[in-house]
This record gives C-alpha cells, sequence and structure tokens, in this order.
C-alpha cells in the first residue's frame, strides 16, 4: 500500500514535471508569437508615419514654390517697371541728343 502511494506521487511528480515543460513550451511559443505580432504592429505604425511625414514635407514644398512663384512674379513686375522706366529714360535722352544735334 505504501508502495502504490508513493509510485503515485511519483506519477503525479513526473506528469507535473511534463505539463510544467509543456507550460513552457507554450509560453516560449506565446512570447515568439508576440514579438512577431509587435514587429507587425511597430511596421505598420512606422509605415504610417511615414506617410503622414510624407504629406507634411509635400504641403510644405508646395508652399514654399508658391511663396517663391508669388516671389518671382513680384521681381517680374520690378524689372517690367525699370524697364519701362529705362525706356522713357533713353526715349528722353535720345530726344535731348537730337535737339543738341539739331541746333
Amino acid at each position: 500500500m505504501a508502495l502504490d502511494v508513493l509510485n503515485d506521487i511519483k506519477a503525479a511528480e513526473e506528469k507535473a514535471l511534463e505539463t510544467r515543460r509543456t507550460a513552457a513550451a507554450a509560453a516560449k511559443d506565446s512570447l515568439k508569437l508576440a514579438a512577431q505580432e509587435n514587429s507587425d504592429i511597430k511596421d505598420k505604425e512606422l509605415t504610417k508615419a511615414r506617410r503622414d511625414n510624407l504629406a507634411v514635407v509635400d504641403a510644405a514644398q508646395e508652399a514654399a514654390k508658391q511663396e517663391l512663384d508669388a516671389l518671382q512674379q513680384t521681381r517680374v513686375v520690378a524689372c517690367e517697371t525699370l524697364k519701362k522706366n529705362a525706356e522713357s529714360k533713353l526715349g528722353t535722352a535720345a530726344d535731348v541728343c537730337i535737339e543738341r544735334i539739331l541746333k
């Protein structure tokens, strides 16, 4: 009878040890799966952040382009004004030269 009890205890200990091994293997597999899921989530979040940042960069580039275009248009207008003034002064100078020649 005592031998049967000892055998039962030994069998229970072996079963507990096997259950512990199975639990450890399951925990290891769970950790691998969790790490893979975390990696997938991280990749998705990084991709989304990159896309969002690209949209911000594109918007900033477009704003800068519009600002440069406006500045260029202002400079073109200023150059046209200078050109007209120069033509006017050149015309006046030509008239003065012609008057002097004719005198």
